[in-house]
């Protein structure tokens, strides 16, 4: 249960976090393009502005590219300017200008109002092509008389453009330089993929940090149950002992005057009495500090003599390069190998089957206890190195936590797995000694 609402809590977690993801981007991607329209219609604008002095300028000057070259915000906004007639063909144009404004718009232009905005990023500016009012030339006044040149002869100057070129003009094309606005654009087109990523980094960050506290608040709580628990407990192993040292003296005598028949029922109490001590010593056990007092010791040495105790023989196989020398308390490595070959003798296999593997590891050593029992069952996977998380009916379910403790507590990991053919595998993998480095 604990395991599902974890993982029920984290996929959670990953969905809220997605969601933010989403809204946040969809908030930015918003805003980009509010600011991308704010400039595309500022650009817009200075089109229309150039080209009302373009227009302007024809009262003081011949035609558009005089009024460009004299004037300095013109000349150094504009790229170019042409006129096109009814086929297409230019018929009059200043600076870079295409040779039919057909190549610029792929489209028919040539009834109804019409005004089309072009980006052109390749030269950093926008074009404007539009269809120029049919009316009359405007009357423009003109130039002053300290010019050298009469009212009539002005009037006669500009609207010889004006009916030259303007009056058979069909399409007008004005280019004009905008580079803080593509400049803004390429901002835009990288500063957005950054965004997201810093964003998709905070919002992960945030959830970690989120996941964290509350794993830690969880483990605060489970170890203030331990706490609780473990004082109890070790209350509880403490009042057991005596009982039981009491019960063994008096089975002893029982033995001696007892007839013979009731033998085996004082065997089965003494059967009891020794599970309930060993109960209690394993309690005990997983109370203590869990790290003891680490010495450099050889673990080869350690599964030799746990193997004769248990098994009656060596049941360590050479396997590999032998492994190095370990930090860790001989009292501590002891009970984990004790623990492990326990289990492997009550996992149902044959006795001749249980061995124990030591090799050295990529920075330390490995110890592998192998049977071939029942193996492991996959719903006891998750839960083999809970405290009383037991499959057997006689077992007590602290002896893989108590192994897991102290492995841990000496730098190591332990992991379980079955094996091919049958049977189990437990293995142990421990850092090599800083003395010995």
């Amino acid at each position: 249960m604990k395991l599902t609402a974890g993982k029920g809590r984290r996929l959670a977690s990953i969905g809220i976090a997605l969601l933010v993801f989403a809204v946040l981007t969809a908030l930015a991607f918003l805003l980009l393009k509010v600011v991308g329209e704010r400039d595309m219609l500022e650009s817009r604008n200075d089109a229309e502005r150039i080209m009302n002095l373009l227009l302007a300028g024809l009262r003081d000057h011949e035609d558009f590219g005089s009024a460009i070259e004299n004037t300095e915000q013109l000349r150094n906004k504009v790229v170019g300017v042409a006129a096109y007639g009814m086929g297409g063909e230019r018929i009059y144009a200043w600076g870079a200008t295409p040779e039919t404004w057909r190549t610029s718009l792929p489209m028919d232009m040539t009834s109804g109002p019409l005004r089309v905005y072009l980006n052109k990023p390749e030269n950093n500016s926008i074009a404007l092509l539009f269809r120029p009012f049919r009316a009359p030339p405007p009357h423009f006044p003109g130039r002053r008389n300290n010019q050298g040149m009469g009212p009539g002869r002005e009037m006669r100057a500009t609207s010889g453009f004006l009916f030259t070129t303007l009056m058979r003009t069909e399409i007008m094309y004005l280019e004009i330089r905008e580079p803080e606005f593509w400049r803004n654009r390429r901002i835009e087109s990288v500063l957005f993929p950054l965004m997201e990523a810093g964003l998709a980094a905070l919002i992960i960050f945030i959830r970690t940090i989120i996941v964290r506290n509350a794993d830690y608040r969880r483990r605060f709580e489970e170890q203030k149950n331990l706490v609780v628990l473990g004082t109890a407990a070790s209350t509880l192993a403490h009042e057991i002992k005596n009982p039981l040292l009491s019960i063994r003296l008096q089975t002893r005598i029982l033995e001696k005057t007892c007839p013979p028949g009731a033998q085996r029922e004082i065997g089965i109490i003494n059967d009891e009495v020794e599970r309930l001590s060993a109960l209690s010593h394993r309690v005990g056990d997983y109370l203590r500090d869990p790290a003891g007092n680490p010495t450099a010791i050889d673990p080869s040495e350690v599964a030799i003599e746990v193997g004769k105790r248990l098994c009656g023989r060596n049941i360590l196989q050479a396997s590999g390069t032998p492994p190095p020398m370990v930090d860790m308390d001989p009292e501590r490595l002891r009970s984990v190998l004790e623990n492990l070959v326990r289990n492997a003798l009550e996992s149902g296999g044959p006795e001749e089957g249980i061995s124990m593997e030591a090799c050295a590891e990529v920075g330390g050593a490995r110890i592998d206890v192998l049977d071939r029992g029942s193996g492991l069952a996959p719903e006891f996977s998750g839960s083999a190195f809970v405290p009383f998380s037991t499959t057997k009916s006689r077992g007590t379910g602290i002896g893989l936590a108590i192994c897991e403790r102290f492995v841990t507590a000496a730098g190591g990991s332990i992991k379980l797995e079955n094996r091919q053919g049958g049977g189990c595998r437990a293995r142990v993998v421990l850092p090599g000694s800083k003395a010995s480095a």
